[in-house]
């Protein structure tokens, strides 16, 4: 049987969400995301489900900071908000309200993350270029900062086999950051609907870097200019007596015309 959906993607710095507008239950959301990450020309990397005024969910349940801040956009978009405005939404992965700066006119955002949950060193890992890297646990997902190391697949294979059998996230990621570049690789893994992506850019991935290049800084406002694949987020940290108070990420963002595509249920 197939069923008709509404649809709108957006592009958060080259970061691609297919939202999905109409109701769905979550027993339907790896179906449904597997056939709109299978239309190539919707150019999806990840599938969200709006389940309310200002909810909505990824299909991992995990968070995401792109498809976040798209969200806070479109909702600006369609209450015709002029000027700037602060948008408060409810995602998963995430058990607090989150505010986003946005502009409508402009299509820009800046959305302030959630904290980390721990930012720490592994050590024994038995593998050569985790040793000393850095985990960033953001709850609903976790990434892993590596420096100059290559961004290949095997690469992450065996980062995303460690930390899924060590401590089984909902989501995973390997930020893979060259520093004579200053350009980040951002590789993502959703375990509930088992899909790798090379992403364009990486809201989190954003965040957990900017954690980890100050985890010796003890106060300040420290500022990144992450390039990345398909677009530039800039992330800010302030931390204060060593401990991190506010992360911010900003950005540029494209939303599409919203689309009416048929799937087979």
């Amino acid at each position: 049987m197939k069923k008709d959906i509404r649809i709108q993607v957006a592009d958060a710095s080259g970061n691609i969400t297919i939202f999905v507008l109409d109701h769905c239950t979550r027993d339907q959301y790896q179906h449904i995301a597997t056939r709109l990450l299978a239309m190539e020309e919707l150019g999806g990397e990840q599938v969200a489900f709006v389940t309310g005024e200002n909810s909505m969910e990824m299909c991992g349940l995990e968070f995401c900071g792109n498809a976040s801040r798209s969200f806070a956009l479109m909702l600006a978009k369609k209450q015709h908000l002029e000027g700037t405005a602060k948008i408060q939404i409810q995602v998963s992965g995430c058990n607090e309200v989150l505010g986003v700066d946005v502009d409508p006119a402009n299509n820009y955002t800046r959305i302030k993350m959630p904290l980390p949950v721990s930012v720490e060193r592994l050590a024994d890992t038995g593998i050569g270029f985790l040793e000393h890297a850095c985990l960033v646990d953001l709850d609903g997902i976790m990434h892993v900062v590596v420096t100059d190391v290559a961004a290949s697949e095997a690469n992450f294979v065996l980062a995303k086999d460690y930390i899924n059998d060590k401590y089984a996230p909902p989501a995973m990621g390997v930020m893979f950051y060259d520093t004579e570049k200053n350009f980040l690789t951002p590789v993502v893994y959703v375990a509930d609907v088992d899909t790798t992506y090379f992403e364009g850019s990486c809201g989190t991935g954003s965040t957990a870097v900017a954690a980890a290049f100050t985890t010796e800084e003890k106060s300040g406002t420290f500022q990144f200019e992450l390039v990345q694949p398909a677009g530039t987020i800039i992330a800010t940290i302030e931390k204060a007596h060593g401990e991190i108070k506010n992360i911010y990420i900003q950005g540029p963002i494209v939303l599409h015309d919203e689309l009416v595509v048929s799937i087979e249920l």
